[in-house]
């Protein structure tokens, strides 16, 4: 539901994703290769992936695959375009928004860099609207003033779907280590700002893809944290964020048994097991649940 905090105690509207694969937008010999990957969504870059001089034939590539890749079942796809700041970055929002009507089904949206402020978001959404297309937004919050603004940012749009956190460059410009005690704070205000206004969160990419125990310690930081979500840059890492964000067969049972108290109290306060059951409880096993669906557990 986003961009408005959530008033009923009803299941999630939008997709529930627990990972999101990077592929780079100018190796389109990989496009096939990530959608295959098992990841919930997969994000072809325009952006840090693709060099100076080959973004022009990357955004050809990645239109041209979208335009012909059938879209039966698989992962959602969206593309990070350049900022929306800059010409590249506009150059990439209109291509996408000038595929014909209905033969990209895929495609789910953009993730937008280096967000500023809420005008960058109003400026994407925007050109949307104005071609009527459907399509999600994602924010990537990766600077002193995004993190400034992220209020502002995540209330923005019907059409933003998820905030991202990006580290790298933002400890690079607050001066910290890229590791979690140093940003921990950062990542805390793009996890509230994304519950507050019912949107996603998703976390950076873990870099170090042969420290599978840190990758694991860190993944259970971030669940704790209240991320929704974690990025990828390996295909070799999305089982791993599958089996951290992914409930237990113990929690998807509970969370069954909240929603069918709560429906037989007729939606009102009630009491399982010696607890109460009220609104915050039954938004998280409505999302349990969710995800197990997503698992195929149910």
């Amino acid at each position: 539901m986003p961009n408005n905090p959530q008033n009923a105690a009803t299941a999630p509207e939008s997709p529930v994703r627990r990972s999101y694969l990077f592929v780079p937008g100018a190796r389109p010999d990989r496009f096939a290769k990530a959608l295959g990957a098992g990841a919930d969504a997969v994000i072809i870059d325009l952006e840090d992936a693709v060099a100076p001089g080959d973004k022009d034939s990357a955004r050809a590539a990645v239109c041209a695959f979208l335009r012909e890749d059938t879209g039966a079942g698989g992962p959602a796809v969206f593309v990070r375009t350049n900022s929306v700041r800059s010409r590249t970055g506009l150059l990439d929002i209109l291509a996408l928004t000038d595929l014909p009507d209905g033969t990209a089904p895929r495609w789910a949206g953009i993730l937008l860099p280096k967000v500023d402020g809420a005008e960058d978001v109003r400026l994407a959404a925007g050109l949307l609207d104005e071609r009527n297309l459907p399509g999600a937004l994602g924010a990537l919050i990766e600077s002193a003033d995004g993190l400034e603004n992220v209020m502002a940012i995540a209330a923005a749009s019907p059409r933003l779907s998820f905030l991202m956190f990006g580290g790298g460059d933002l400890s690079a410009e607050l001066r910290v280590p890229l590791s979690w005690e140093p940003l921990v704070q950062a990542r805390t205000r793009v996890v509230h700002a994304a519950a507050r206004f019912g949107l996603d969160a998703l976390d950076m990419p873990w870099i170090a893809l042969d420290d599978e125990e840190g990758y694991r310690q860190e993944l259970a930081r971030s669940v704790l944290h209240g991320f929704t979500a974690r990025s990828a840059i390996h295909p070799k890492q999305i089982a791993t964020i599958h089996d951290a964000y992914t409930p237990s067969p113990e929690a998807v049972l509970r969370a069954g048994r909240v929603l069918a108290a709560f429906e037989a109290a007729g939606g009102g306060v009630c009491v399982l097991d010696g607890r109460l059951v009220e609104r915050p409880l039954v938004l998280g096993s409505h999302r349990i649940l969710a995800l197990a669906r997503r698992a195929g557990m149910l």
